[in-house]
């Protein structure tokens, strides 16, 4: 059985907003959340005047809002403003807190670039892909001295969130150099997958004609393509599919088009909110 949280304060007029993750929060119930899932990226940026003043007013927690702007004043460290926001509100238990604590303590030893990066996979991973482009992006132009399989790994989420994006030719490029620089067999298959989908049936076999280096490969990568077609099918979309099947070869040309607009349309939609920045 979910534990029942009871909310505290009253829900903001004017949600705060967090510039770098692109997130607004309308309560403390929320903006615990945030600081939980984010627990990585935290930093002496992430809390300031503004947000205990917001808390404050906005969330009508003045005494909270209070004491965070104390622990400012004495210039605590980010684990500090966590634990007190936390036990104050009782949104989680004190193992979730004290794990909290620990990621806060561990991402101050983190490097900038890998911050950039954790800040990038949070936007690939929430399907933001556009934001995930632009943050790989920066990294890899300010980024200087950066060790090769770093850099691999950037290159390739960059190029899942292209392939996401149904940028083929674009995410080929990342996985190649991710694999050149990495090593890592992953992004070898999504190099071919890639091309697969870029390039036309016959274009792509006289790729791999040229590229015999990739020919065990390339057959790992189709016995995943079945696997992933089988398991497509058998899911959630097997009665659409056999749906449209059935129209189809009923002849019910209305119908199968119809259906198949509408599949389409969850599609469009489902991209649309791809590429929101």
């Amino acid at each position: 059985m979910s534990r029942v949280h009871l909310c505290l304060g009253r829900l903001a007029d004017n949600p705060y907003t967090f510039e770098k993750s692109r997130v607004r929060v309308f309560s403390i119930e929320e903006l615990c959340f945030f600081l939980r899932e984010n627990a990585y990226l935290l930093d002496e940026n992430i809390f300031t005047r503004g947000l205990f003043d917001w808390i404050g007013k906005e969330c009508a927690l003045p005494d909270l809002g209070q004491k965070l702007n104390m622990l400012l004043k004495n210039k605590e460290k980010p684990e500090s403003f966590v634990t007190v926001i936390f036990e104050y509100t009782g949104y989680f238990d004190d193992r979730e807190i004290r794990e909290t604590q620990h990621l806060v303590e561990v991402s101050a030893d983190v490097t900038l670039s890998e911050k950039q990066k954790a800040r990038a996979d949070y936007f690939l991973e929430s399907r933001r892909y556009v934001l995930a482009l632009q943050e790989y992006q920066k990294l890899l132009h300010d980024g200087e001295g950066l060790s090769p399989v770093f850099l691999g790994k950037v290159y390739h989420n960059m190029g899942c969130a292209q392939a996401k994006l149904f940028l083929f030719e674009k995410a080929a490029v990342s996985f190649e150099q991710a694999s050149r620089l990495g090593g890592d067999p992953a992004s070898l298959l999504s190099y071919l997958a890639a091309m697969r989908l870029h390039l036309k049936e016959q274009e792509y076999l006289n790729f791999l004609t040229e590229h015999p280096e990739y020919y065990e490969a390339s057959l790992e990568l189709e016995k995943l393509v079945v696997e992933r077609k089988e398991g497509w099918t058998a899911s959630r979309n097997e009665s659409v599919v056999a749906e449209i099947k059935s129209a189809f070869f009923s002849g019910e040309e209305e119908k199968c088009g119809e259906l198949m607009e509408g599949v389409l349309g969850k599609l469009e939609e489902e991209y649309r909110d791809y590429v929101v920045q």
